[in-house]
């Protein structure tokens, strides 16, 4: 749910009774390393970098699931595919015209039949006789060739070529693909073109990673749906419909509960959490306030808590936490904070879950006009506009005024990336950005 702006800025953690769970050295990609750091000692909350490098260590592809190919878009093949015959199987036409010997020196003949697509009709021809055939039609034997139809001209039954050169016209058998050629490779994302290749070779139901089942809790008394008008003091859920629409781009429909600030309700909505969910996703309750209560609950439901804390903005109260393959994320109730969250750190989750192999979500591109950030302890994380000029992409930074400004990032398609300390970054700058989803 949409959280109070208070949730923004992460709270100190003096009196916090026990010890903290965090992580060192990204580069050993993910030997996770408990540091125990007594309560009056101050601890580096992990970077972007560190977290992200945390998640491609710890995530691990869900289990493969044989899947029709009209839900099969997007998803990571996880055997390879073989041509089970030659590809085409037969001699097909390539144009709609005539087929006639390659030998036949012949220019005047006879049509003695018709050839449509998807008919078989073999037969020997003699000299001086041809056939007419339509793209895709199967040759009736070896040894012809496929005369165009725009070279040639019919008068009744007889057929006269005009122009006739040394291109047969013809796909032959076994031309793209031999029986038992690997068609596509174990690990491709299936495109468009990837599933109309399993279509044409019956490979109806291909082995994919199965989707991940997301439960969403939006948490806090102040929200209720937006079809609803607030009362004083309450706002509309923004952030149940940010995640959903966030989750359609992996083709995924969440559950979708919102839950009162109540850890006895929270605890109701996931008491099913260990069969039933892949991803854990709670909005708002993330910070260390007094009723903020994610963490406890994570804890109650046996999740080991990886990071409690970023190093960015917006998006410092942050947690994330495992339990066996179980992933779960505590996130910043502010809205462009969620934003942030979902594009970096779930984002890399649900990448991993689908079989992708990790990749780096930064691309480069160059600052459109000035950045003027600030300096800032925590690396920023600057809502933008992207957009490829000239052959180069270049980055438009937005206003924005907090981590709960939803005016910016209904505009925004990227994150420009910030370096801490940073007091802003000149027009014509390059800069990292995220394409954001």
């Amino acid at each position: 749910g949409v959280c109070p702006a208070r949730r923004f800025h992460g709270s100190s953690e003096t009196g916090r009774a026990g010890l903290e769970t965090t992580f060192i050295d990204a580069r050993r990609i993910c030997r996770l390393k408990k540091i125990l750091i007594p309560q009056n000692q101050n601890r580096r909350a992990p970077s972007a970098d560190e977290i992200i490098a945390l998640l491609n260590g710890v995530c691990q592809p869900l289990a493969a699931a044989r899947t029709p190919l009209h839900e099969a878009a997007g998803r990571v093949l996880r055997e390879p595919v073989c041509a089970p015959e030659d590809q085409p199987p037969f001699d097909r036409s390539a144009m709609d015209g005539f087929a006639i010997r390659l030998d036949d020196a012949n220019l005047e003949f006879k049509i003695v039949d018709e050839i449509r697509a998807g008919d078989w009709k073999p037969r020997e021809l003699q000299a001086g006789e041809a056939v007419q055939i339509s793209t895709g039609g199967a040759l009736p034997g070896d040894g012809l060739q496929v005369v165009m139809k725009e070279n040639v001209r019919v008068a009744g039954k007889i057929l006269t070529v005009v122009e006739r050169d040394s291109n047969r016209c013809i796909r032959f058998r076994g031309e793209d693909a031999r029986a038992g050629q690997v068609l596509v490779e174990s690990g491709t994302t299936l495109t468009p073109g990837a599933l109309a290749l399993l279509a044409s070779i019956g490979h109806a139901k291909p082995m994919v990673t199965r989707l991940p089942r997301v439960l969403h809790l939006a948490t806090g008394n102040e929200i209720v749906p937006p079809e609803q008008t607030p009362l004083t003091g309450q706002i509309r859920d923004s952030n149940s419909v940010l995640v959903r629409a966030f989750l359609r781009h992996w083709q995924i429909t969440p559950q979708q509960k919102r839950v009162p600030e109540d850890e006895a309700a929270a605890k109701s909505e996931i008491s099913n959490l260990k069969s039933e969910v892949d991803l854990l996703l709670v909005s708002g309750g993330a910070s260390v306030g007094e009723h903020d209560f994610t963490r406890r609950l994570l804890e109650h439901f046996g999740f080991e808590i990886l990071v409690c804390k970023t190093a960015l903005r917006p998006g410092r109260p942050l947690i994330v936490a495992r339990r066996g393959n179980q992933i779960a994320f505590g996130l910043p109730g502010n809205p462009l904070a969620h934003f942030v969250c979902l594009n970096l750190f779930v984002r890399v989750t649900l990448g991993k879950f689908s079989g992708w192999a990790a990749e780096n979500i930064f691309q480069p591109g160059t600052l459109a006009a000035k950045l003027e950030s600030g300096r800032n302890a925590r690396e920023t994380f600057w809502p933008a506009r992207s957009e490829m000029k000239s052959g180069e992409m270049k980055l438009t930074p937005l206003r924005w005024s907090s981590s709960g400004d939803l005016t910016a990032l209904a505009l925004a398609n990227s994150l420009i990336r910030v370096k801490a300390e940073s007091s802003g970054l000149a027009a014509g700058a390059v800069v990292e950005f995220v394409p954001t989803i």
